[in-house]
């Protein structure tokens, strides 16, 4: 085994793994089965795993504590300028998705604000108005025993509301449009990724015609969202007005294509993996009836067939602990990469500059080491404050530290509402026998469309 000497004068050894084959080591297995592929280097090689995906050398970290030193302790040393973030960055630009240093802060310190939790319960009643439209189309559906497909339902309302709560923009008739050509830049940015040799690095031009397409429409329905707002004045107070305020009237702190980086950004990422995990969340109440039961007996009990108010949200414990346990099982955000600037060590393995490291939230909160029956759906794990099955450094589907998700709050309290108003009204019975199996790319998604039957639930006397 090579070594050599750590920062702390020690010596450092190469960190065991799964071998390939050259030219492309474990890349075939990766692709073919991707979380199968580094739950099984968890398990096999512990903590960390060293192995190569073409020409990309990887570590997967899979213990809190080397987790929390790239992501927290020592974030500067562990950049974004990675191979997949360029991908993204195609899509997506300089946003805060793929941003590092000084644009990054820049743009956080700009968007954070609309993201704290106080200015967000101003909202709920827009989230409660979103959701008791879609709710009405349900109790259609059940009167005529017809299936919904939760998955679109989810990513239709997710976005309807993230363009209501962010942009102060009814997107309604942009929905198709957004979904369609989303979906198309989410499979071609994952086909690129695992692409050994990707042409669109050389020039824009080698996109393929149906990726260039998908991003054109985007564009235009950004570029109305802007213009809308400036024709009647950005003077509100939601994030897009700030967002123009900063453009127009600040000497360029944020430039054209920052504007534009900036609102795409927000519509995408602000729907797209609260979309997923609410579907997500659905599968797993229709199959555990009991779970179901006790949402539904909470719901009833704090808001019944009204949308729940700001002060009601702290009420409705279950339902957040519902969302929490879906999250640790099915993350949207399953893995995370991270380039590193200059020579680590971490728990004695040497880590090279200019190499990869690869966390999955995932994989981690699949390890029998932090969880106990780690592949059960107990949303009791998240009833009280880190009961003794929580372990809180082993729990990370927002990230953690500096880059941590912005818009946690916001999708923990809209994932509280939704789910507890549609356990209030309904109880969903699975369409088919089959159940999805997660599909992992640039978000966790599913791997066929969940067809589910509504049923209006009776009201608790």
């Amino acid at each position: 085994m090579s070594s050599a000497l750590s920062l702390t004068g020690r010596r450092s050894a190469t960190a065991p793994g799964p071998r390939g084959a050259f030219p492309l080591g474990c890349l075939p297995q990766f692709r073919r089965d991707p979380l199968g592929f580094l739950t099984r280097a968890a398990h096999e090689h512990g903590g960390i795993a060293r192995f190569r995906l073409g020409p990309v050398l990887a570590h997967l970290l899979n213990h809190p504590d080397h987790i929390a030193h790239v992501l927290q302790h020592n974030w500067r040393n562990y950049d974004k300028q990675t191979r997949s973030v360029a991908k993204i960055r195609s899509t997506c630009g300089n946003s805060l998705l793929s941003s590092d240093g000084e644009p990054w802060l820049r743009q956080r310190r700009l968007i954070q604000p609309a993201f704290q939790a106080a200015r967000l319960t101003h909202h709920v009643a827009a989230i409660g108005a979103a959701t008791s439209d879609m709710l009405v189309r349900w109790e259609r559906a059940a009167r005529e025993r017809r299936a919904v497909n939760v998955v679109s339902e989810m990513a239709h309302l997710t976005l309807v509301i993230a363009a209501r709560v962010l942009l102060g923009s009814d997107v309604r008739t942009d929905v198709e449009t957004v979904e369609r050509s989303l979906a198309t830049i989410l499979d071609d940015t994952w086909r690129r990724i695992e692409s050994v040799i990707d042409p669109s690095v050389i020039s824009t031009a080698l996109h393929r015609p149906a990726y260039r397409a998908a991003v054109a429409a985007l564009d235009a329905v950004v570029g109305r969202l802007i213009e809308s707002r400036r024709r009647d004045g950005a003077h509100s107070d939601d994030l897009l007005s700030g967002l123009i305020r900063a453009h127009d009237d600040h000497d360029g702190v944020l430039s054209d294509r920052e504007l534009r980086d900036a609102t795409l950004t927000l519509l995408l990422a602000g729907h797209e993996t609260t979309a997923n995990a609410l579907a997500w969340a659905l599968h797993l109440l229709s199959r555990h009836a009991d779970v179901s039961d006790r949402l539904h007996g909470e719901s009833h009990a704090v808001h019944g067939p009204r949308p729940p108010e700001a002060d009601d949200l702290d009420r409705l414990p279950f339902a957040a602990s519902v969302f929490s346990e879906t999250i640790r099982l099915y993350p949207s955000i399953w893995i995370m990469e991270r380039r590193v600037v200059a020579e680590d060590d971490i728990a004695g393995h040497r880590i090279p500059a200019g190499s990869t490291v690869l966390i999955s939230p995932y994989v981690l909160h699949r390890t029998h080491e932090f969880w106990s029956d780690p592949e059960r759906f107990d949303p009791n794990r998240f009833i009280g404050h880190g009961g003794p099955d929580h372990s809180h450094e082993a729990y990370i589907p927002f990230g953690q530290g500096p880059h941590h998700c912005i818009g946690r709050h916001m999708a923990e309290m809209v994932a509280r509402i939704v789910l507890s108003m549609i356990a209030a009204r309904f109880r969903l019975r699975p369409g088919t026998d089959s159940d999805p199996v997660p599909l992992p790319g640039i978000t966790l998604r599913h791997s066929h469309p969940l067809w589910m039957i509504p049923e209006i639930v009776a009201a608790r006397r």
